[in-house]
């Protein structure tokens, strides 16, 4: 075990150093049109990253429309004002372009790989695509129907479909209880006036955030955005908040299906990156879940043996957030998975947390983090992320200090306070006597 710990130690001081050496600073600057521009230059290689975040996403969806933004998305590469869907696809592949849309809760983004010579060609496509979409009627057919048939799918996988389950009563009232794919009822009635009136209310420059990480310059990057991200008039609108806080009490839900084995995720209403508390939480969970060392793992899989599959994430979320923990087992122990899982978080507040095992968990996530840096399309996608959640673009630099910094008390102090009232999902087999109610 302490080879293992020396090991992972060396790797995480080995990145740390990389990442130090690779660093260079980071600008951010509003242009003339309003967007949100973040820059870091790096000499590292010649390989460009960009991110486009638009400030849109399931929460800021009206519940009927439940899944707009992740069509519109899904759409965006399907058709342009002078490309079709299959010119589009044919100029990214013959140009050796990475193109990918993505929708979330509290945001949707546009993310593109590029050798460095092709950064003005990038950045007129992602004009192109993101201000000139065409949305012919017969893409948004075939794309509402392979989400729809995507969401079909997740009903077969037990961890989507209790962690979908688990949304709805966690949030019960909140935004956040939507699924960002939406439902195959909400998609089956939008219709493409929607999506072009959904696409003109958030898709403008003032509503966005583009980070590029390459070795381009801060006044060769704002010329080329200039001359693509033209001045527009974006329409008068108000974008639809919420400051509804969640209360957490224990809440459960059972559901029946065809399945050999059992499968139960339990999660406690967290808190935001912003709040004081954070750090702790999210070392916490770490202590609980995450690594072939946590807690879960080495008690109810190696000790217990009642898991094929066990952990714990950090749901992180602009308004809340969530520790979400997760067991597969056989359908005769699920209530003994339950009450072992649930001993497990109510007495990290109780347990003495000895210095080896909260430094594994720091380093494992502050490992992770900065692994997650190793290409430039995620060195664009963090600072654009923490300045979209409010944290500024040096809460990059700050988050692995604060991870650091973190004492056994105030772990203990978090996991008391917020591991108190879990919502509990349970899937079990069709006309099984399981009691886990």
């Amino acid at each position: 075990m302490k080879t293992r710990q020396t090991a992972y130690y060396f790797l995480f001081c080995l990145i740390l150093l990389m990442n130090q050496v690779a660093r260079g600073e980071t600008h951010m600057e509003i242009m003339k049109n309003g967007l949100t521009l973040i820059h870091k230059q790096t000499k590292v290689n010649r390989i460009v990253g960009v991110v486009c975040m638009i400030r849109t996403g399931s929460a800021y969806e009206n519940p009927k429309q439940n899944g707009i933004t992740n069509l519109v998305q899904s759409l965006l590469l399907k058709g342009t004002e002078n490309y079709s869907a299959q010119e589009l696809a044919l100029k990214l592949e013959s140009l050796g372009i990475m193109m990918n849309t993505d929708a979330s809760e509290d945001y949707a983004s546009l993310t593109a790989v590029a050798t460095l010579d092709q950064l003005e060609t990038v950045l007129e496509l992602i004009s192109e695509i993101l201000f000139r979409p065409s949305f012919p009627e017969r893409e948004i057919q075939k794309e509402r129907a392979n989400i729809i048939a995507h969401i079909n799918l997740q009903e077969d996988n037990k961890f989507q479909l209790s962690l979908k389950n688990l949304r709805e009563i966690l949030f019960q009232g909140h935004p956040y209880s939507m699924p960002p794919e939406g439902t195959p009822e909400t998609l089956e009635k939008i219709d493409r006036n929607e999506i072009i009136q959904f696409h003109k209310q958030y898709y403008h420059p003032p509503n966005m955030i583009l980070s590029v990480v390459g070795d381009v310059s801060s006044d060769d990057l704002k010329q080329s955005v200039d001359r693509y991200f033209q001045r527009q008039s974006p329409p008068d609108f108000q974008i639809f908040t919420i400051d509804k806080t969640i209360k957490p009490e224990t809440k459960i839900r059972q559901i029946q299906k065809p399945l050999e084995q059992g499968f139960l995720t339990m999660g406690f209403i967290g808190i935001p990156m912003s709040d004081p508390d954070y750090p702790a939480l999210r070392v916490a969970c770490a202590v609980l879940g995450e690594g072939m060392a946590c807690r879960l793992f080495s008690d109810l899989r190696d000790r217990q043996s009642l898991a094929y599959m066990v952990g714990s994430f950090y749901l992180n979320l602009k308004l809340q957030g969530s520790v979400v923990g997760y067991i597969g087992t056989r359908p005769e122990t699920l209530d003994q998975a339950k009450k072992g899982m649930m001993d497990i978080f109510e007495n990290l507040d109780e347990k003495p947390i000895p210095p080896e095992e909260l430094e594994r968990a720091k380093n494992f996530i502050i490992g992770k983090f900065l692994v997650a840096h190793q290409t430039n399309l995620k060195k664009a996608f963090y600072p654009a992320w923490f300045h979209l959640y409010g944290l500024g673009i040096d809460f990059d630099d700050k988050y692995p200090e604060l991870i650091k910094s973190v004492t056994e008390k105030q772990v203990r102090r978090a996991a008391r306070k917020y591991l108190r009232y879990p919502s509990i999902v349970t899937l079990v087999p069709e006309n099984s006597t399981n009691n886990n109610k």
